[in-house]
């Protein structure tokens, strides 16, 4: 049995968005889209911070 955090698979999830939103800040000049996707972007990583004591069980 082999216990895998949580943290890491919200963390990838976390860091493409982030890579969406940093791709998005140069390519979009509408500020809508912008506070949108910056909102998502925080809101993911504060999932993350918040499951990081959590585990899933493989096996």
């Amino acid at each position: 049995m082999f216990k895998l955090p949580l943290v890491i698979i919200y963390m990838i999830v976390a860091f493409n968005i982030t890579a969406f939103t940093v791709v998005d800040l140069l390519l979009f000049h509408s500020l809508t889209i912008k506070i949108i996707a910056s909102l998502l972007t925080v809101a993911s990583w504060i999932l993350a911070y918040r499951n990081r004591d959590k585990f899933v069980r493989i096996g």
